[in-house]
């Protein structure tokens, strides 16, 4: 059961990262490969749940 929401958590971690940078170390345009990263893992995990949860 707490596998279903292991990916919740590491969605709120990478939010809670995005505004960091964006609002308190102002440097999210230096972290852009991160970024990119973290939107592919977040679409990938998406894309899993949508064919698990169908």
């Amino acid at each position: 059961m707490l596998r279903f929401y292991m990916p919740l958590v590491f969605f709120v971690a990478f939010v809670g990262w995005v505004l960091y940078r964006l609002l308190v170390k102002k440097d999210l345009k230096q972290n852009l490969n991160n970024l990119y990263a973290g939107l592919s893992f977040v679409g990938i995990w998406l894309v899993i749940y949508y064919f698990v949860i169908k």
